[in-house]
């Protein structure tokens, strides 16, 4: 089977938390120059998680205000992507992701209520993290709907079962010769079936 060839995006995935030195060998110059400008805009949505596409393809195009060179409109959009892709694809993202958008933003209301001396304001933020981080709430019990059972496929393969487990070459005729070994034997005796009534259910 043909091994995959990885794409850009897999490549600086990879080597995007590697040193300059580390990242070079596998990189090309061009894929460097996307590494750098993912990086940076992946530092500015963490510092702003609210910001919008349009505010960062306005960095991109502008160069990062002096850290790398200007992009195309075109290549800030794919660069958008990429980032938006890094950080959990934040256009589908889960969650979890809102509920970090919303504690940001009630965090940053805490600042300003403590600064107009207003306690309910403080109390209100202090309420809406608690409810979103759910601290309120006991812990989650595991929910078993989620597991699934194994799924065995049947076969006649005893080698299947591991070490010790060999296959019998000539099967039946081990058969018919056991069958055969107590097939006349007198003392046998058929086992005594016992009819279950009513009264034992």
């Amino acid at each position: 089977m043909a091994k995959k060839e990885l794409t850009t995006y897999d490549k600086i995935e990879m080597m995007l938390y590697k040193s300059r030195e580390e990242a070079s060998v596998y990189l090309t110059d061009r894929e460097m120059q996307q590494k750098d400008r993912w990086l940076l805009c992946v530092s500015k949505m963490m510092e702003n998680p609210s910001m919008l596409d349009s505010d960062l393809v306005t960095f991109l195009t502008n160069g990062g205000e002096g850290l790398f060179d200007p992009v195309s409109t075109a290549t800030a959009y794919r660069d958008m992507a990429a980032v938006r892709r890094l950080v959990g694809n934040i256009k589908l993202s889960s969650k979890e992701w809102y509920r970090h958008l919303i504690v940001e933003a009630c965090k940053k209301g805490i600042e300003i209520a403590i600064a107009a001396n207003d306690a309910s304001g403080i109390a209100a933020n202090a309420d809406k993290i608690g409810k979103y981080t759910r601290v309120d709430k006991d812990d989650d019990a595991l929910n078993y709907d989620n597991f699934e059972p194994p799924v065995f496929e049947p076969s006649d393969d005893v080698t299947l079962l591991g070490d010790g487990f060999k296959e019998i070459p000539n099967l039946e005729e081990e058969r018919a010769a056991f069958r055969a070994l107590f097939k006349n034997d007198k003392n046998i005796q058929d086992a005594l079936i016992i009819e279950e009534s009513q009264d034992d259910e």
